[in-house]
């Protein structure tokens, strides 16, 4: 069951009562983890879950719109994240959902166009880059690749590049994992 803590402010979006619904949606669905927008916040306190469906430490986005770990099993974390990349208008580049997870101590990416749809770019990280936690997708607007970034239990980032159009495998693309840059260490100075 869900544990709701909240600000108390009104906000002029209704966000109490959006968060409200978030919460109860997920307290009565597989949904494991809430996107806010940073606008949504403006004046009201943060809000965090205790626990869904039972899994250990979880927590909704922050206000900068960003994924978080969304539990632990022992000492696994699992995070999830998703972004589009294509155009609407262009037939070769229509608009796919890109799934972002840790798991298994692994980063895996999901490619709906491709056999197997599941694709593991843990060989693409650094050599003993530790346990990962947390994993978020970007895709630039109108263009051709997804970026990965991933975050360990240290706090280092490391981020690579994914061309997903034209779809991996096919004409200029190499199939996954190959048409990913090695992720580069992108942790900031201490």
């Amino acid at each position: 069951m869900a544990q709701h803590q909240s600000g108390r402010a009104s906000h002029p979006l209704g966000i109490t009562r959006t968060l409200a619904f978030a919460l109860a949606a997920t307290a009565t669905s597989a949904l494991t983890a809430l996107s806010i927008p940073a606008p949504a916040f403006a004046g009201v306190h943060t809000t965090s879950v205790a626990s869904v469906h039972g899994l250990a430490d979880a927590k909704v986005a922050n206000a900068n719109n960003r994924s978080f770990p969304i539990g632990m099993d022992d000492d696994n974390a699992v995070a999830i994240d998703s972004a589009f990349q294509g155009d609407p208008e262009d037939e070769e580049r229509l608009p796919t959902k890109f799934v972002g997870v840790i798991r298994e101590h692994k980063v895996l990416i999901r490619d709906p166009r491709t056999t197997p749809r599941w694709h593991d770019l843990s060989s693409r990280l650094p050599r003993n880059f530790g346990r990962l936690v947390d994993i978020t997708l970007a895709a630039p607007d109108e263009g051709t690749t997804v970026h990965v970034t991933v975050l360990n239990a240290h706090s280092r980032i490391a981020q690579s590049t994914c061309t997903v159009f034209p779809p991996p495998g096919t004409m200029t693309t190499r199939p996954w994992p190959a048409n990913c840059s090695p992720f580069i260490d992108i942790t900031p100075p201490a």
